[in-house]
């Protein structure tokens, strides 16, 4: 069995899971979370590759509010 963790590399100084509460939205906030969330989550993915980490839970917080009703582009 190989082994993996969720979410969150302590290693690394990135957090893919970055938000922002709904108050403080923005498009151009929206779009540099989402932004820097895949950066961190490309960065997570490499890393867990070169160390033969092959389980990794995506977090759900990637896209913040993608399932909420103010969410307008790309879907």
């Amino acid at each position: 069995m190989k082994i993996g963790y969720p979410c969150i590399n302590l290693t690394l100084n990135c957090r893919s899971s970055r938000t922002f509460r709904l108050e403080n939205y923005s498009e151009e906030r929206l779009i540099e979370t989402i932004e820097n969330n895949l950066n961190c989550l490309a960065k997570i993915l490499e890393f867990n590759y070169n160390n033969n980490i092959l389980f990794f839970r995506i977090t759900s917080d990637l896209i913040p509010f993608a399932s909420h009703p103010i969410m307008k582009f790309g879907w």
